[in-house]
């Protein structure tokens, strides 16, 4: 038996692949705990999916030979918790089934398209049979390549658990919780526009949906039923790690330094980004960042170092630092939709409100 269990939670569509199904639930039955999509029929679906998903620490999405049944979004519940995984950066196990003949809907065959356009590590089998060859695989290449800091702790016969609240502590706090959403989400100040306070409404009122629609009603944006979930403060301090090439003298040295940034500097330069972004945007504001402070930082070891170039901040941190903008409600995913090739993200009203606040 395993040290350390983990929660995953498993992306499916309604009554598919139920073989599969049963097969995962033996393959775990040691090795984590399984949380899975209900039907879409059930009025707090969307909810329990999002839920699911904010607590577990790996998921792991099986796409059979069903896309699901569609909801009020426009997206069956499989697309929708894919999203949200996608929204909280978390850690994906893509199984998906081989269909030589192509003989699946339309919505299922973009949403296939949509997965593997992203960049995933996708496992692909022919037969419901087959999935155990290939969980072992995708399990341990999943562990090993994204490290997560969670998970339950084997302790005598109990289970310890690990940084998180239990789920059944999690989903007890649900009804409180959106209870207080309203009145926690109302702008305090009078510095708020009237647009961002409608947006503030607007966003509360969808909570059930899981998501809330742009003047675009085929691009919804994803609402986030924690509001702020891990708040940090403008002036905190915090480090990462770059690395750049420093000249001096003619030579060209490649330096791996730690720099410290401030959350205040990191909002001041996405207030600067129009509209959307993408991942690889948000790294590029950051190298920026970086490189603006890096040849006077590198100089307190080189001295004689006149110029400094391809400023990189390390991707873990980068990752590390999206996942707290996440975390904190200062950035929020648009969806993919089949019209949208990358993850695009934006500014939520809370973050730009912050610095709105902080000049009054």
């Amino acid at each position: 038996m395993p040290n350390r269990r983990y929660h995953i939670h498993v992306i499916c569509a309604d009554n598919d692949q139920l073989l599969a199904l049963d097969s995962l639930a033996i393959f775990f039955q040691a090795r984590a705990f399984l949380t899975y999509d209900v039907s879409s029929k059930l009025p707090k679906a969307s909810l329990y999916g999002r839920q699911c998903i904010d607590s577990c620490d790996y998921a792991l999405m099986l796409i059979g030979n069903s896309y699901g049944a569609v909801q009020k979004s426009g997206v069956s519940q499989m697309h929708l918790s894919y999203l949200n995984a996608k929204a909280k950066l978390k850690p994906l196990i893509i199984l998906i089934k081989n269909h030589q003949d192509g003989n699946i809907s339309r919505q299922l065959q973009e949403f296939i398209k949509l997965v593997m356009r992203q960049g995933n590590q996708i496992y692909y089998y022919d037969k419901e049979e087959d999935i155990d060859q290939l969980l072992v695989q995708a399990y341990y290449n999943t562990l090993s390549s994204h490290k997560v800091e969670g998970g339950w702790a084997r302790g005598g016969e109990e289970m310890i658990e690990f940084s998180r609240l239990t789920l059944s502590e999690r989903f007890a706090d649900l009804l409180s919780m959106n209870k207080k959403l309203n009145k926690d989400n109302v702008p305090k100040s009078d510095s708020v526009d009237e647009s961002s306070a409608k947006d503030l409404t607007l966003k509360s009122s969808s909570v059930e949906e899981g998501l809330i629609k742009t003047e675009d009603a085929d691009v919804p944006i994803l609402a986030d039923a924690d509001s702020v979930a891990k708040p940090i403060a403008l002036l905190e301090s915090f480090p990462i790690r770059y690395s750049a090439q420093a000249y001096e003298g003619g030579n060209l040295t490649d330096v791996i330094r730690t720099m410290t940034l401030t959350w205040r500097e990191v909002l001041v330069i996405l207030m600067r980004i129009p509209t959307t972004f993408s991942s690889y945007g948000l790294q590029n504001v950051i190298n920026r960042l970086i490189a603006s402070k890096a040849e006077r930082d590198i100089k307190k070891d080189m001295p004689n170092v006149h110029a400094v170039s391809r400023c990189q901040i390390f991707q873990d941190d980068l990752n590390q630092m999206q996942r707290q903008l996440v975390d904190a409600n200062w950035i929020q995913i648009t969806t993919y939709g089949t019209r949208v090739t990358q993850e695009l993200w934006k500014l939520t009203s809370y973050a730009k409100n912050l610095l709105r606040n902080e000049d009054l």
